[in-house]
This record gives structure tokens, sequence and C-alpha cells, in this order.
């Protein structure tokens, strides 16, 4: 029995000094050894991935990557130095890398060393570079474990484009359409690399707080260096509310009005102006007066918007859409639908004050009613001409009381029958009722 005791304990101790079949532990008590390898467990493991565009934030030019090392041989009480060198793998573009000096302190057998590795030249293109031990230095730590001498390195700045964020997705009205740079742009803007996770681009707050924090930067940026190019464009949206831009001046409040989001917003959707150019298309004063020219066609066009399709009084046209019209611009018209032979109402109520519709008609009122509101101090505004309502329970145009009803309209045509008929018979190619009133 006491036989079998004393092997069955040297089978033990036996088997513990064995090495390991699927990992060879350093043989730290060989003073014949004296070597250094990657201290990892398989093949798998001896590579690893860096995407650039997994950690945007801050820009950084480098990143680092830690890889384990360990000894083989006799633990000294010396400093001991190992030489780290690079080489290019086959098949790939070299990535750049700066490699540190590694120093084993007296008693150290196992190490975690840094490498930084740079921002790759190309976006979408993978590079690597192979990391070893050169142990031909004199003075060297030699080469270690077979199989563990190499490490590799694969580097790429490649960007996936967000769910929620395609060309026809809903975000794209809040924040354009999707690009890397819009998206390196959000991140340090927002602080946050995961600003698009978690179904932000189905939050409509989460997009209009971005959509707006991002037209302030850029607005910030290019007013402090106006020489630069603003390459972000981000749409502006009826739904944001944005302040005065800091290029908007008297003469804007001249020929746009007084500023006001929501017509600055149609403004900027009628001249396709987001923040890559707004400065360029809203912020000349040279162009201000075609720009009043697309303001008042996208007004018309709005008029129509809001008497047809959402049924409201005209007098609310100035607090949704509304432009200063100005005495010597030749604009372009849109026929009022409440002036027309096929809307509700078939347009019965106008035609009995002015008559059968012609553009320059409608340019010739425009004018006289805009010049005696000026002559008497009076804001000039387009929905006086027509004090009209859609009626639902009529299903007809039925005179607003809001803008004045009958006797508002009633005014205008006085005023606007007698700058016609001032000028000599024949002037115009158009004429208006003769009405007692």
């Amino acid at each position: 029995m006491k036989k079998n005791k004393i092997t069955t304990v040297i089978l033990l101790l036996t088997a513990a000094l064995l090495p390991s079949c699927d990992k060879q532990e350093p043989d730290l008590f060989s003073e014949q050894n004296n070597g250094i390898y990657f201290d990892y467990a398989n093949a798998a493991e001896l590579s690893t991935g860096i995407n650039f565009a997994d950690r945007v934030l801050g820009n950084p030019s480098s990143l680092p990557v830690d890889i384990r090392t360990k000894l083989l041989g006799h633990i000294t009480e010396d400093s001991r130095k190992a030489v780290l060198k690079s080489r290019p793998v086959e098949g790939y573009p070299e990535a750049q890398v700066v490699l540190p000096d590694v120093e084993f302190k007296s008693g150290e057998y196992q190490k975690s060393i840094r490498i930084e590795v740079l921002r790759p030249a190309e976006r979408d293109t993978e590079y690597a570079i192979c990391l070893y031990f050169d142990a031909t230095e004199p003075g060297t730590i030699g080469e270690g474990i077979a199989g563990r001498t190499e490490f590799t390195l694969y580097v790429r700045e490649s960007y996936t484009r967000p769910a929620g964020w395609g060309d026809s997705d809903w975000a794209v009205s809040y924040l354009g359409k999707w690009s890397p740079d819009k998206h390196i742009f959000f991140v340090n803007l927002l602080q946050d690399n995961n600003y698009a996770a978690d179904g932000a681009m189905f939050d409509w707050a989460k997009l209009m707080n971005y959509n707006m924090l991002a037209v302030e930067e850029l607005r910030r940026l290019q007013q402090q260096n106006p020489d630069e190019a603003v390459t972000i464009d981000i749409p502006f949206n009826s739904d944001c509310t944005y302040a005065k831009p800091y290029y908007w001046g008297t003469q804007h409040d001249k020929y746009l009005g007084e500023y006001s989001a929501a017509t600055f917003a149609s403004l900027a959707a009628a001249v396709e102006a987001n923040t890559a150019n707004e400065v360029e298309l809203l912020g000349s004063e040279e162009r201000l007066t075609d720009l009043n020219r697309m303001a008042v066609l996208t007004m018309m066009r709005n008029y129509n918007m809001y008497y047809s399709s959402w049924a409201l009084s005209s007098s609310q046209f100035q607090k949704n859409c509304w432009y200063p019209m100005l005495r010597g611009i030749e604009y372009e018209v849109v026929q009022p639908d409440c002036w027309t032979s096929w809307g509700i109402g078939a347009g019965q109520k106008p035609t009995k004050y002015y008559g059968e519709y012609s553009d320059d008609k409608y340019r010739f009122m425009i004018d006289a009613w805009l010049a005696h509101q000026e002559a008497n101090g009076r804001q000039f505004m387009l929905w006086q001409l027509f004090p009209l309502i859609i009626d639902w329970g009529l299903f007809d145009a039925a005179w607003d009381s809001a803008a004045g009803g009958e006797e508002a309209i009633k005014e205008c045509y006085r005023v606007i029958k007698a700058a016609y008929d001032a000028a000599p018979e024949g002037t115009y190619p158009f004429t208006f009722p003769q009405l007692d009133i």
C-alpha cells in the first residue's frame, strides 16, 4: 500500500512538470533560454483589426493597440531589452506604426506593450503590418516560442451608413444625405461615437435637435473663418427654429421682411439653400432683388396651399409665410386658387369685383394696392385683395370676417378701379367690371 502511494505522488509530480499541449509556458528556471514571444494561446489571437471609423471622437491621428508579451527563460535581476520591428505583409499596403522601446525591468517576465497605429492614408482600403522581435542585434532578448514570434495588425477606416439614414429616409430632411465626413462632424459635435444608434434616426425630437445644433455650429465656424468653405450641407427644416443668421442686415429686412425662422426655412427650401451655400445664396446683398422675386413666388404658392389645402383664414397667411413686395420689381405671379373657374366657389366672388383673371391684371392690381397702402402708411398684404375663406359646411368660398370680409374687397376694388380709370382708355389689355359701390 505504501509503495502505491509513492508511485501516485511521483506520477502527479511528473505530470505537473510536463509542458501543456494547449499553451507552452516559459521555462522560468532554465538559464539556457533567453527569449521573448507574443503571449497568446493560439494563432487566431496573433492578429487584430483596427477600424478608425469606430473611434472618431477627437479625430485621432493615431490609435493605441496594446499587445501582450512574455519572456522565455530565467528571471534575472538585470534589465533586458528587446528590439521590436515591423515589416510589410504581402498583398496589403503597409500600415504605419510608432513602435516603443521594450525593456523588461528586474524581475519582470511579462509586459503589455503599446503600439501607436497611424490613421491610414485612404478610406475603405485595408492596410497591414507585421510586428516581430529582432533577435540578431547584440545584447537583446532572443526569439521565444516558435509560432508566437509575429503579430499582425490590420488597419482601415471604413464607415457604415447608420440604419434609418438612407437617401429616402426621414432623417434626410433634417440631416441631409449621409456621408463619412458628415458622420465625423456629428460625432465630434455631439461628443458621441454612437449618436446614430438605438433608433436615433427615427426619433423626430433628436433629429430636430441634431439639425439645430449643426446649423448653429456651422454658422459659428463660417463666421470665424469666412474664407474657408463649409463642406457639411445641413438642410433648413420648417420644423426647426433658427436664430437670425449673422449675415442678416437691414437690407435683408427690406427685401425679405423682418426675420422669422419659418419664412427663412421656406425661402431656403425655394432656393435650395443649406449650410454649405447659405451665405452665397442668402447672404449676398447684391442678389437680394432676385431673392425677393423668389420669395414672393414662394409666398404666392404657399398662399394657395394655406387657402385650398388648409382652409385657413386668409389673415393667418401673414403668420405662416409673408415676404414684402416692392414697387419697381416685376414679379412672376401665381393665379390665386380662390379666383379660378375650378376651385371651391369657382371664383365667383373675386370675379364679381375684378372680372376674369390674367397675369397682367393681377400685377396691375398688386401695384395699385401696394401704392395705395404705402401712401397711407399701411402695410401691404397679398391676402388683403382676397378676404375669403373656405366654408366646408357650404362647400363654398365665404367672406372672411377676420380679413375684413366683403367691405375689404370693395375698398380694394375702388382703389384699383380708380388707378385703372386714371390711364387713357386702351392702355391695358384687360378691363374691370363697372360697379356702383
